[in-house]
C-alpha cells in the first residue's frame, strides 16, 4: 500500500488540488492513505486534512518530511508538495514501477518552470529526499536510499496558488 505524504507549508487552495488529483488513486486502491505535514498550528490546514480522511501532523520548526513518513501506513511513500499535479495516468506508472522493480525508489519529476527551480537544489544533493519520490518506507526511514531513483514516465506539475 502507498501513502501519499504531503507539505502543506500554509497553502491551503494548493493542498486542496493536490488532495483532488489523488481521489481517483484513492478509489483505485494504489493510495491507502494519506499524510499531511502542516506548519504548526494551522486550523485551516487541519481540518482540511481531516475532510478528506488523511492524517495531520503539525511540523513545529518547518515542514519536515520525516514526521509524515514515519505516520505513513503503508510499505511505500509518494512524497508532494501542497500543488503537485500527477498528470493523467500517473497511478499506472506507480503500480508498474512497484511490480517490477520491488525495492528501488523512484521520482516522479517536476515539469516546467518549476523544475528548473527545483533542480538546481536536487543536482547537489542527488540522494536528497524530495517531493515527487516513492520510495519503500524502511529506505526512507533509515536514510539509506540508492544514489539516483528510477525516473518514471509520468510527470508532475505544480499549481501556483
Amino acid at each position: 500500500m502507498l501513502t501519499a505524504v504531503i507539505r502543506a507549508n500554509g497553502r491551503t487552495e494548493a493542498l486542496a488540488a493536490t488532495l483532488s488529483v489523488l481521489i481517483p488513486a484513492v478509489a483505485g486502491g494504489t493510495i491507502g492513505h494519506a499524510v499531511v505535514i502542516g506548519a504548526g498550528e494551522d486550523s485551516e490546514t487541519e481540518r482540511l486534512a481531516d475532510v478528506t480522511g488523511a492524517s495531520y501532523v503539525a511540523a513545529r520548526n518547518g515542514a519536515s518530511w520525516a514526521l509524515g513518513i514515519e505516520r505513513a501506513r503503508g510499505d511505500w511513500v509518494l512524497l508532494l508538495e501542497a500543488g503537485d499535479l500527477p498528470e493523467p495516468h500517473w497511478a499506472e506508472s506507480v503500480e508498474r514501477h512497484l511490480m517490477t522493480a520491488a525495492t528501488t525508489p523512484a521520482l516522479m519529476p517536476l515539469r516546467g518552470i518549476a523544475a528548473l527551480r527545483e533542480w538546481g537544489a536536487v543536482s547537489l544533493r542527488s540522494r536528497g529526499v524530495r517531493a515527487g519520490l516513492i520510495a519503500p518506507k524502511k529506505q526512507l526511514l533509515s536514510g539509506r536510499l540508492p544514489a539516483s531513483p528510477r525516473r518514471l514516465s509520468v510527470r508532475r506539475e505544480r499549481a501556483q496558488r
